[in-house]
C-alpha cells in the first residue's frame, strides 16, 4: 500500500518571460550598502556597567570532604 503519491499538475504552464522577470525580482536579494561602524555611545557604558552590577555572582566551588 503506497502512503506517497507524486503529485503532478493537470496543465503545464510556462513562465513569460515578464512573468520570470517578476519572480525573479522578488526573490533575488538587493546588495546592501556598507554602513558605517558603530559609533560610541556614552549611554551603552552605564547600561553595561548596570548589567554588570545586577549579575549574579560566580557560584563558589566546595571544597572536597
Amino acid at each position: 500500500m503506497a502512503i506517497q503519491e507524486m503529485a503532478r499538475p493537470a496543465v503545464t504552464h510556462r513562465a513569460s518571460e515578464r512573468e520570470r522577470l517578476a519572480a525573479t525580482a522578488l526573490m533575488a536579494e538587493p546588495e546592501t550598502v556598507v554602513s558605517d561602524p558603530p559609533l560610541f555611545s556614552p549611554q551603552a557604558v552605564g547600561a553595561l556597567l548596570l548589567g554588570l552590577l545586577l549579575s549574579p555572582k560566580t557560584p563558589k566551588e566546595r571544597a572536597p570532604r
